[in-house]
């Protein structure tokens, strides 16, 4: 499989992307840009699917679209909320063009008349005249508009006409988490963003990325320090349902298998929320296992990828891991994994 070949001098993209050195040389497929390329003309790639690249026009596009508003335009990001904002664009991208690279092997395109038609209904409300200006205080245009459009929908349709076309109603959740998983497992991503390198995603067989957060106590907890056990990593918010209503499970066979004996924990990762709500959570779930914060959500966004909520990740006692798994996951499930694992 080809992969991406990326050089810098100071930094992967120089000025693009670290904003210090000058990139030497950049390849994706048969691309070749020479140290002589003006440094204002370099591609300004965030991530690379199998050879496809994101670039950072795309993750701008992304953010802009996503939060047009018909009526009353948002107010700007900037700092720590413009950087999250990016980094859940990238995220959002990279899991978008798994599906619809599958989709293009597979002849599924969406015509220009059905996303006209998907333009119209989500954003012509109010006249073509107001979207105009909506678009031009977001900095955007009708052809930004469409491309996202078509994405959306594409990806969308992909999912419920073939995804999950035979599975039953009852099943179609788990058919999707399993296939974008396998999708995941088998992908070559390679993600470039603030400056730093990741070979995301986070991979069955590849090593855990190692973490120190902060308990509800305020104690630092690092992953390194439960080498030897098997760990069950779950990213998870109060705002989110489908965690809510996992973590009863969770807590339930961990306290099957953990026994004293400290040969399995659960580490629930909260994402971005302050220790006084999450702790009431973690007391009104009847939670025993520890609960860390990822208040900037580094852990979840640029270690682990995670593109949505529930996210888990089971590690096996060497520190690798052993399953990854998107959405919702059942007690069967992890008891199932456990009992792989020796258990």
């Amino acid at each position: 499989m080809k992969r991406v070949v990326l050089a810098g001098l100071g930094g992967l993209l120089g000025t693009v992307l670290v904003g210090g050195g000058l990139a030497l040389f950049f390849i994706v497929d048969d691309y070749f840009f020479s140290p002589n390329f003006p440094s204002d003309e370099l591609p300004q790639v965030v991530a690379v699917v199998n050879n496809e690249a994101i670039s950072d026009d795309m993750v701008e596009t992304e953010i802009k679209i996503s939060r047009l508003n018909l009526v009353e335009p948002l107010p700007p990001l900037s700092g720590v909320d413009l950087n999250r904002a990016r980094e859940e664009a990238v995220n959002q991208l990279v899991s978008r063009h798994l599906i619809l690279q599958v989709a293009a092997r597979q002849n599924f395109f969406l015509d220009d008349a059905y996303v006209q038609e998907r333009v119209d209904l989500l954003f012509g409300t109010y006249g073509d005249e107001t979207l105009d200006q909506a678009l031009v205080r977001a900095g955007a245009s009708r052809a930004d508009l469409k491309w996202w459009v078509r994405e959306i929908f594409t990806a969308e349709n992909f999912t419920t006409d073939v995804i999950m076309a035979d599975a039953a109603p009852s099943e179609r959740q788990q058919v999707y988490n399993d296939w974008l998983n396998a999708q995941r497992a088998a992908a070559d991503v390679v993600v470039y963003l603030n400056g730093e390198t990741s070979t995301a995603l986070a991979l069955v067989g590849d090593p855990a990325p190692d973490f120190t957060l902060a308990s509800l106590d305020g104690q630092p907890e690092s992953l390194a320090n439960y080498r030897g056990q098997v760990v069950l990593v779950n990213f998870w918010a109060t705002w989110c349902p489908s965690c809510i209503s996992e973590m009863p499970d969770y807590e339930k066979v961990y306290q099957e298998y953990d026994q004293g004996n400290g040969e399995f924990v659960v580490l629930g990762i909260n994402f971005q929320e302050g220790p006084q709500h999450v702790a009431e959570y973690a007391t009104g779930l009847g939670l025993t296992f520890p609960v860390l914060l990822d208040r900037d959500g580094s852990v979840s966004g640029r270690q682990y990828l995670v593109t949505g909520m529930p996210a888990s990740f089971i590690i096996d006692r060497q520190g690798l891991i052993y399953y990854r798994h998107l959405g919702p996951m059942s007690g069967e499930t992890l008891r199932a994994k456990l009992l792989e694992l020796g258990f």
